[in-house]
């Protein structure tokens, strides 16, 4: 791997990260200082795909927060777009979630995990940056185990014309989105409370449908009453239970808005702002 030619004398290929229909991402020694993660996504078809990986890396160039993955630069070679961004060499929140079975996480666990999603979230949206593809895999854990969001391959920049498009994963997918229907920010929340849930429960609210009419169904049997969040009282409380049901609300207009989350509790806004305040931007 070490002999492998990335198309930059500055990175020196370590291993092999992971792969997808997309190309593959690598480990890299970079200027001989520190490591990086180096996503190659393989352009097949560059007048219709080029627009697409050029917003990307546009997003990520824009963003600069502790809780969001750090973009360091990008190049083309042989065909290949290679986005260099920032390694965490702790995993995703997934490998975290899993790593925690069966006992779960403590509930300090819960509020730093759900407390770093939600800052980062926080930033995006003040930025106009939609994810639409919050999802553990997407979450990555750096060396003080404090989450940063990652892959905005879908994300964009808000604005009135928002083409209703398909896209996401569908466990963690707001229903309007998976109805193709006119959608906002408020769609993160949905997924920001299909992580809670996951968090708390160690599993997704819908991880027994297989489908994606299954999932639909399984929303709309609680589009007049919430998400039963039983698990989440009995082991941390009524406060995040009822966070949770909050968040998971099918009806856009009352899902709960990013700004009442961080008033949600008086312990929640506590700890919150302690972190918000210790913020370093320092590289």
């Amino acid at each position: 791997m070490q002999n492998m030619d990335l198309g930059d004398n500055e990175l020196k290929p370590i291993k092999i990260l992971g792969a997808g229909s997309f190309g593959r991402v690598f480990l890299c020694n970079y200027r001989h200082k520190y490591k990086v993660c180096v996503k190659r996504i393989i352009v097949k078809n560059p007048k219709k795909e080029m627009k697409i990986v050029m917003h990307e890396i546009y997003i990520m160039s824009q963003l600069r927060h502790p809780h969001i993955v750090h973009y360091v630069r990008s190049f083309v070679h042989a065909g290949t777009v290679n986005i260099v961004m920032e390694y965490a060499p702790n995993g995703t929140l997934h490998d975290l979630i899993r790593g925690s079975l069966p006992n779960g996480f403590t509930a300090a666990e819960v509020i730093h995990h759900f407390c770093d999603i939600l800052m980062g979230l926080e930033y995006l949206h003040t930025r106009h940056v939609i994810h639409r593809d919050l999802k553990p895999a997407n979450l990555l854990v750096d060396s003080n185990f404090c989450i940063k969001i990652g892959d905005f391959g879908i994300s964009f920049i808000n604005s009135p014309n928002v083409t209703h498009d398909f896209a996401g994963t569908i466990l963690y997918m707001a229903p309007e989105i998976m109805r193709c229907e006119k959608f906002n920010n408020k769609c993160d929340i949905w997924s920001l409370g299909c992580l809670l849930y996951e968090i708390c429960c160690g599993r997704n609210p819908f991880a027994h449908a297989t489908c994606r009419d299954e999932v639909d169904r399984l929303i709309h049997s609680f589009t007049r009453r919430r998400l039963d969040c039983s698990a989440i009282r009995s082991k941390y409380g009524t406060m995040w239970a009822n966070l949770c049901s909050s968040m998971l609300v099918t009806d856009v207009e009352n899902r709960i808005s990013l700004e009442k989350i961080l008033h949600w509790d008086a312990s929640l806004t506590l700890y919150y702002y302690r972190k918000y305040f210790a913020y370093s931007y320092q590289k």
